[in-house]
């Protein structure tokens, strides 16, 4: 859950959103021009740097998750601790995963709005694809709902791969959205396959 964080100083609200206190930004557009915010990753023994004459060595049951340099940070950045058994899914084989699914249901992906937030060093994403205006629904009183892919993944086993197809209503003037949704939920022992988002769709 993302979350709205008081100021430091007493002023005013910090109107930046939080997820698990990591800062979040957003991004739109389209998928090809939302995948460039999102940052790749890879996993590293879990090990101290040598200091002095203390012999150090890897932990034999743990990694660390790693965020490869990414736009002006030219560090590699530790994200997170995984066990060994623990599948890594990055969020770039998410995004094209989603976007052959929808080649596959013959949905045009550069018809596709995407909404992407992501935290500060890119450990949690959620991606949010609106599919157009073809694929709403009215149901005959002239309020159509909209039809909407989410995604949501994390690369430090923080949350579950989340695959999520929504229909949501705007319902009044002041925003109210009511929606309903069909997935699945997965936790990261296993990689990531095209037909798992594309059985999603279909349904």
């Amino acid at each position: 859950p993302m979350q709205r964080q008081p100021s430091l100083f007493g002023d005013e609200p910090d109107v930046r959103p939080k997820w698990l206190n990591s800062l979040v930004t957003s991004h739109r557009g389209s998928l090809a021009e939302v995948r460039q915010h999102i940052p790749c990753f890879e996993r590293r023994a879990f090990a101290l740097a040598g200091v002095g004459s203390q012999p150090s060595g890897p932990n034999a049951r743990l990694d660390a998750v790693v965020r490869l340099p990414f736009g002006q940070d030219l560090n590699a950045v530790p994200v997170g601790v995984v066990s060994k058994e623990y599948a890594l899914v990055p969020h770039t084989e998410v995004i094209d995963v989603a976007t052959k699914a929808l080649e596959a249901e013959e949905v045009v992906p550069s018809g596709v709005r995407a909404d992407l937030r992501i935290t500060e060093y890119g450990e949690r994403m959620a991606l949010s694809l609106y599919l157009s205006e073809e694929h709403q629904f009215d149901p005959g009183d002239g309020n159509p709902m909209a039809l909407r892919l989410e995604c949501y993944n994390s690369v430090d086993g923080s949350s579950r791969l989340q695959i999520l197809m929504t229909w949501d209503r705007l319902v009044c003037g002041n925003g109210l959205i009511v929606g309903t949704t069909s997935g699945f939920r997965r936790r990261h022992v296993g990689g990531l396959g095209l037909g798992d988002i594309a059985d999603v769709l279909r349904a």
